[in-house]
């Protein structure tokens, strides 16, 4: 296990002396959401990083955040546990700058722009691909500070069935079952049923709103998979995702519920051969999310986002080293509910072409993208990149490329809150790095510089949006060794955000660092972790401070037969007391215990 697992951890970085390569090898890890094609991760001329479900399940990730909060240049902020509002943001930008794909498919809110990282539990993720920087000329809007790619289709369907029972602090249990493998010798498919709740604690002790209200959470998720092979190039994948969830929140001392129901269908065909490869993909995503305040139950309000779109991707290889892929996108978003908003639809079309080219010991990246929106109008993004392999084991690479933004339903016309005269955010953002691959080490160093136009920042004491630009400047080093029996996973980030009033973004620290250090023996490994995130400010203008803080994780997975496994993890293990947003307590000590078995 050990070997599979280190191997995966290295992959974007010990993959760059093969990069070259005329075919891949095997083992190679292969990725999808850089240029929306598959491709090996070290011809990526891009920061990524992969997460597989054999490291989700060596840590026991509970949710999405849980996840990625160890990844190179990622800041999490939540407003409290499990269900709570939570945003991610990627070298400094907003939250709503991430765009977000489940299974390749948009799924980032109409009207708040950003999505909800409380939503999708790690239960239904097989693996996450995260790429920093600007992804706009591949897929649009949103793409500023990175791209998120969640996936649930598994790596292979060899037949294995697995359930999962689990326990933990404040009153929390979980049960999942999951089922993959072929139908016949030209169908495969998979299943995944989860189940989780919490009784929660209280996110506000000690603030000055503090009514002592525990806030819980839970969710039922499904996900269901179905793909068939007609002939050597001919076949279609169906997918089914529902996610029906429930959380308690606080607003202004009064103690709050809102129920979730997400779903996504998603119908594809493919063609593929040597040469080309084709598909054409239907995916409808609706989101209804209600909020019922107790202390006025007559003031509900529901949010729905529904989003149908339709792409049409082709990549064509007529040399070897040399990759064309082309593709065009439509999508119908509209919002509904209790907010009655001005304009409550649009349509976006596009069309994006992107080239990968290899010559010797270097290799080319190039993408262009036009967009035409019926609410914002045409907007054209471009990338470029070139990667060169100095010697077998350390490669630089250097890019540039544009992002736009597009103001949401609720920048724009939020009732008594929305500005009919924002203007889309525009970003163009250069980044160099320096990647290496020895014996000992593999590491990796990124600056970057991304310049904002056109930010939208809510100031008080109006709290109506406002376009304000934006600077920022960082580095990233991250480096995955070995000292004895103890592999280590190191990342280190420092960045500039700041606003052109000269005030640091709010949510958003200079200083972070992670550390991994992991133990695999033959029956049993465990995990140590350790996460650093500096000071930083709650509000755009500076004026609330929130102090840094230390915290430690703790993993462990025993192996008591091939097919049976018991593991136990302990969060916030030396009980730091600390917050990630103004008002808003983080999770003191915690404990959970699982078992899971494989047949």
């Amino acid at each position: 296990m050990k070997k599979t697992l280190l191997a995966v951890a290295l992959a974007p970085l010990c993959l760059q002396s093969q990069a070259f390569a005329e075919e891949s090898s095997s083992d190679e890890v292969m990725v999808v959401t850089a240029n929306r094609f598959e491709q090996p991760a070290g011809n990526v001329l891009a920061s990524i990083d992969v997460v597989t479900r054999e490291q989700i399940q060596q840590v026991q990730a509970k949710s999405l955040v849980e996840v990625i909060r160890y990844l190179p240049g990622v800041q999490v902020d939540m407003s409290g546990g499990r269900g709570q509002k939570t945003s991610v943001f990627i070298r400094g930008t907003e939250s709503s700058h991430t765009l977000v794909l489940l299974d390749g498919v948009r799924i980032n809110s109409a009207t708040a722009g950003g999505y909800d990282f409380s939503g999708i539990p790690a239960a239904v993720i097989e693996r996450v691909e995260l790429i920093r920087g600007p992804r706009a000329a591949i897929y649009g809007a949103d793409a500023i500070g990175g791209v998120i790619n969640i996936i649930t289709e598994p790596e292979h369907y060899d037949t294995q069935h697995e359930l999962l029972a689990g326990v933990g602090g404040d009153g929390y249990y979980q049960g999942a079952w999951r089922s993959v493998g072929e139908i016949n010798d030209k169908t495969v498919g998979q299943v995944t049923i989860n189940t989780e709740y919490t009784d929660g604690y209280n996110i506000k002790a000690g603030s000055s709103v503090d009514s002592g209200d525990e806030y819980g959470y839970k969710t039922k998720d499904l996900v269901a998979r179905l793909s068939h092979q007609f002939s050597d190039v001919l076949g279609a994948n169906f997918s089914a995702l529902y996610n029906d969830g429930y959380s308690q929140y606080d607003s202004f001392g009064s103690l709050n519920r809102t129920e979730q129901d997400v779903y996504q269908l998603t119908a594809e065909g493919v063609y593929s051969s040597e040469l080309l490869h084709s598909s054409l993909r239907f995916s409808k995503y609706k989101n209804d999310a209600t909020s019922f305040p107790e202390s006025s139950p007559a003031s509900i309000s529901q949010f729905v986002t529904k989003r149908e779109s339709f792409n049409w991707l082709n990549t064509f290889e007529p040399v070897s080293g040399w990759v064309l892929s082309a593709g065009l996108d439509y999508e119908n978003e509209s919002v509904d509910g209790t907010t009655n908003y001005t304009d409550d639809s649009r349509i976006n079309k596009a069309a994006f072409v992107t080239t990968t080219a290899q010559v010797k010991a270097f290799i080319l990246d190039a993408s262009v993208r036009h967009d035409d929106n019926e609410s914002y109008g045409n907007n054209n993004t471009w990338s470029l990149a070139l990667g060169w392999q100095l010697t077998d084991d350390m490669r630089i690479f250097g890019s540039h490329g544009t992002a736009f933004k597009a103001p949401t339903f609720n920048d724009l016309y939020y009732p008594g809150s929305g500005n009919p005269n924002l203007k889309p955010q525009e970003s163009k953002s250069s980044e160099v790095g320096v990647q290496g691959n020895h014996e000992l080490v593999s590491w990796r160093v990124s600056f970057y510089d991304s310049e904002v136009d056109n930010m939208i920042i809510y100031y008080p004491p109006t709290w109506i949006p406002e376009n304000v630009d934006a600077d920022i400047k960082g580095v990233e080093f991250d480096a995955q060794f070995e000292t004895g029996i103890i592999s280590h996973e190191l990342s280190l980030g420092y960045a500039d955000p700041k606003d052109s009033k000269g005030l640091q973004l709010a949510r958003r620290a200079k200083e972070t660092a992670s550390w991994k250090g992991s133990y695999f023996g033959d029956d049993w490994d465990s995990t140590l972790g350790l996460r650093y995130q500096g000071e930083r400010y709650s509000d755009p203008s500076n004026l609330e401070h929130l102090p840094g803080y230390v915290v430690w994780e703790l993993a462990a997975n025993y192996s008591v037969t091939e097919q049976w496994k018991v593991s136990g993890r302990i969060d916030n293990l030396f009980d730091k007391d600390y917050s990630t947003g103004k008002d808003y307590k983080a999770q003191d000590r915690i404990w959970y215990l699982q078992t899971t078995y494989q047949f």
